[in-house]
């Protein structure tokens, strides 16, 4: 097969959307309307920058958007510009008592804005409003006229106005805590806002108001912080933690860049005021003469800031002004790193990503967010804010170390495509789209109504079988196999005859047992092929569904024949430990091969798609695994094991090495409870990793075999805490099993894990033996957030994982490819829509 040779448009189920290979060209069955909201209406800031290529961004994905926004005549003209609210100034001087007074009202809570958003809801009819900036000219009015209209509200927290009223938590010149609480009166009191106190007192009354009210916990249904940092002083400050989004901005990356020259100039870039630290660096550069400084920006501070240069005799400190596009490009292209002395907190350092996108390295305080950006000797050094001694011995150590500053720049850049590009911030959003709108009650694509689907037939290939459970796979053939039965589907299952029972069929599933060599490297691979080999001479099979990389290796020698084949990648088998070099290698080529081989991809978790569409360039289905919720039990099964119900803890899973099952042991051994540690599960060809694993048998820790049944029931449902630390998943079955118990869960912070649990459980970092015995220590302690955190983990499941809905998803997938066969009725074919590839993309 060529290797440019055209596989076709990627498919998404209709409740995604689907992309040209290729091409960031989206089209979508029946894209959402987002009504975007910010009070300018033209690039006034970064803000405003941010949000319209986030809009282009939604257009190319096949979203409808539009923007509500104050009418200036800098701003572009849309559809919509007789709903904008018409031009407040406030800045205008000398205006009467009267004038300040509506001004004031205006700013509080405006019925002219929320009025003419009504008319704008009206017509454009929004699924979803994102909220920016709208501050004062919209007021917060505008949000309890979408909560009104059932509209649910995205509000994005550009800064901490909720919790400081003058927006940036800064008082004379560095970080300030003091309106923490609600107390919103120390900004008139402190005198932090530039705008005089007149205007301080109208900041804190909007505050106390909206407080009262109640405004942001009624009508914003999520809220989307760019840091974490952001949220956790939200938490901290009484906002719920479940109604709060982590999704740190996105940075392009110029297709070129060039290392810094040897005397290239290090620089500032930013306003220029007192938080931001200039002073401070410009002290510093006393210290550091022979190295060149830009200072590039303005603001209130400038002429300070040189006359102080100007007192140091700094003649290697040169002022250019504001900058901005290609110009400032330049400059950071040019400079040899970057320097970020801010005093203040930052809800995301956007300068830094745009330091790293141009492969310069940085210097920054350790303060607020930047820690979740600067990774301390790796892309940058971070220094405490004011301590201009150590600030100047960063900029000496890293001027006298090209290499090692060139190489921060490089892992920066690293960081920002892998972390923050473009494509995974619009996955991870559209995502967020679509929960709030179906939690809403807005669907926002039409469900697949069995009846009207066509007849189908499918075959399972890659897992081991049915009946007994090893891994998830042999969950999802058990739960999703019968359910497209029960649909009116024919499945067929390739089972391996030592696994599944020689019975015909189970529960609605042709059963077909294939022999194979029981082995590490041979099994799965030989009983695929021998699979794949029946099934392309079968007449009673339309589509091949592969599970995993290995098996997807096959999954072009269906297509000869006339079938189609999706592949579900459940994580990337190639990094599991217990796989060599040759192993590893021949499943990156099964990733390949799952990303350009079959008709349809699909992935369980977004971390997983994200990976596919940078690493493969491709767009995949996003169909996550799911769960039944289970009830406790009476637990008549546990006294064999010498178990009580809520004394002990649990992990169910292999005993692999990747499951890190000896380092929840080790941090259990470290602590005193009289509870009991129970591990249940079986080999995945790792025998010297079990046999190390049963060397810790004692009263307290107990090694079981594979549990299923009335078993499983009562392991799970009673135990006290569900442990998971394993630093490698797809997404978790047992995981899933254990939310869906109502049991409390502690995983390892892998973003897969991170991704299931999300506010519903909890997290520890992973391989760090040190936090999961503090972890554990503080849940075992506390039964009633225990208990509190199972209801939640509950509820999720029910909300987002349910096996109906898996099963509805994956039928989608088939009857779109279906419809989109040559000689298929055209009955359904408005319905699923996929652009099919050619039999000769196959045969090539």
């Amino acid at each position: 097969m060529s290797r440019n040779t055209s596989i076709g448009k990627r498919m998404l189920p209709l409740s995604r959307t689907f992309f040209s290979k290729g091409s960031t060209e989206r089209c979508s069955a029946k894209p959402m309307r987002i009504l975007y909201c910010n009070k300018y209406n033209f690039p006034f800031s970064g803000t405003e920058i941010h949000l319209f290529e986030l809009m282009d961004l939604m257009r190319a994905r096949g979203h409808e958007v539009a923007l509500f926004s104050m009418a200036d005549r800098p701003g572009r003209a849309t559809p919509y510009d007789q709903h904008f609210v018409p031009h407040v100034n406030f800045k205008q001087r000398k205006q009467g008592l009267l004038s300040q007074a509506k001004l004031a009202g205006h700013a509080i809570y405006s019925r002219e804005a929320r009025r003419r958003l009504r008319g704008m809801i009206s017509e454009f009819r929004p699924d979803v409003a994102h909220i920016r900036n709208i501050y004062h000219h919209l007021s917060p009015s505008i949000l309890w006229e979408l909560k009104r209209q059932d509209v649910p509200v995205i509000y994005h927290l550009n800064d901490f106005k909720l919790l400081c009223p003058s927006y940036n938590m800064v008082a004379h010149g560095r970080a300030c805590e003091k309106c923490q609480g609600g107390k919103f009166w120390h900004v008139s009191a402190e005198g932090c806002y530039a705008g005089g106190r007149s205007s301080a007192l109208v900041l804190a009354a909007e505050a106390y108001i909206h407080k009262w009210f109640r405004t942001y916990e009624s009508c914003v249904t999520r809220f989307l912080a760019p840091s974490r940092f952001v949220k956790d002083k939200l938490v901290a400050n009484g906002w719920d933690a479940k109604k709060i989004d982590v999704l740190p901005h996105f940075q392009r990356l110029p297709e070129k860049t060039l290392p810094p020259k040897a005397d290239a100039a290090i620089l500032y870039f930013g306003r220029l005021s007192a938080e931001k630290g200039v002073a401070d660096l410009l002290w510093a550069m006393e210290d550091t003469r022979d190295v060149n400084l830009i200072v590039a920006g303005d603001g209130p501070e400038r002429s300070a800031l040189q006359a102080l240069a100007q007192e140091l005799k700094l003649t290697n400190v040169r002022f250019v002004g504001h900058q901005n596009g290609s110009d400032l490009d330049d400059l950071i292209s040019a400079s040899r790193f970057t320097v970020l002395p801010s005093r203040a907190y930052e809800t995301l350092g956007k300068s830094i990503l745009e330091s790293y996108a141009w492969e310069r390295g940085v210097i920054a305080t350790d303060l607020g967010s930047r820690r979740e950006l600067v990774h301390e000797g790796e892309t940058g050094i971070l220094f405490q804010p004011g301590d201009i001694q150590q600030l100047a011995s960063a900029i000496r150590f890293l001027a006298d170390r090209p290499d090692l500053a060139g190489a921060m720049g490089i892992k920066g850049r690293t960081l920002v495509q892998e972390k923050h590009s473009p494509e995974s911030y619009c996955l991870a959003l559209d995502g967020i789209y679509e929960t709030v709108a179906a939690r809403a009650g807005k669907p926002v694509h039409p469900a697949v109504s069995v009846a009207a689907h066509p007849p189908f037939s499918v075959a399972f290939i890659g897992g081991r079988g049915v009946i007994s459970k090893y891994s998830g796979i042999e969950t999802y053939y058990e739960e999703v196999g019968r359910r497209l039965g029960a649909s009116g589907g024919d499945v067929t299952v390739y089972c391996r005859n030592y696994f599944t029972p020689d019975i015909a069929g189970h529960t609605g599933m042709r059963l077909v047992r294939l022999p194979t060599i029981r082995s590490k490297h041979l099994e799965t691979l030989i009983h695929t092929f021998l699979s794949t080999l029946h099934v392309c001479f079968s007449r009673r099979c339309d589509i091949v569904h592969y599970h995993c990389l290995g098996p997807a290796l096959f999954s072009f020698l269906p297509r000869i024949f006339g079938k189609k084949t999706v592949v579900t990648v459940q994580g990337l088998d190639w990094k599991r430990k217990k796989w060599g070099r040759i192993a590893s290698a021949a499943l990156r080529c099964g990733e390949k091969a799952s990303a350009r081989f079959p008709d349809a991809t699909v992935v369980v978790s977004r971390e997983l798609q994200q990976h596919y569409q940078l690493t493969q360039g491709v767009e995949t289905a996003y169909i996550p695994n799911g769960a039944i919720p289970r009830t406790r039990t009476a637990g008549t099964q546990l006294q064999k094991w010498c178990l009580e119900p809520g004394k002990y803890i649990l992990f169910l899973g292999r005993f692999s090495p990747e499951k890190n099952c000896h380092l929840l042991i080790e941090a259990f051994k470290k602590i005193e409870t009289d509870v009991k540690l129970v591990l249940a599960g079986g080999p995945s060809y790792s025998n010297d990793y079990i046999t190390a694993l049963h060397r810790h048998e004692s009263d307290k820790i107990r090694l079981l075999d594979w549990v299923a049944g009335d078993a499983l029931d009562d392991l799970l449902t009673n135990t006290m805490l569900f442990v998971l630390p394993s630093d490698l998943e797809g997404l978790s079955l047992a995981l899933l099993d254990a939310m869906g118990a109502g049991v409390c869960t502690l995983a390892s912070d892998i973003p897969e894990n991170r991704e299931v649990i999300g506010d519903a459980g909890f997290t520890f970092r992973a391989g760090n033996v040190h936090d999961l015995k503090r972890m554990l220590q503080l849940l075992i302690a506390s039964p009633q957030m225990r208990e509190i955190t199972g209801l939640r983990a509950r509820e999720r499941v029910r909300e987002l994982y349910r096996w109906d809905k898996v099963a509805g998803e994956v039928l989608e997938i088939y009857l779109e490819l279906m419809c989109a066969s040559p000689g298929t009725a055209k009955a359904s074919s408005q319905r699923y829509l996929v652009a099919p590839r050619s039999d000769t993309d196959v045969a090539a």
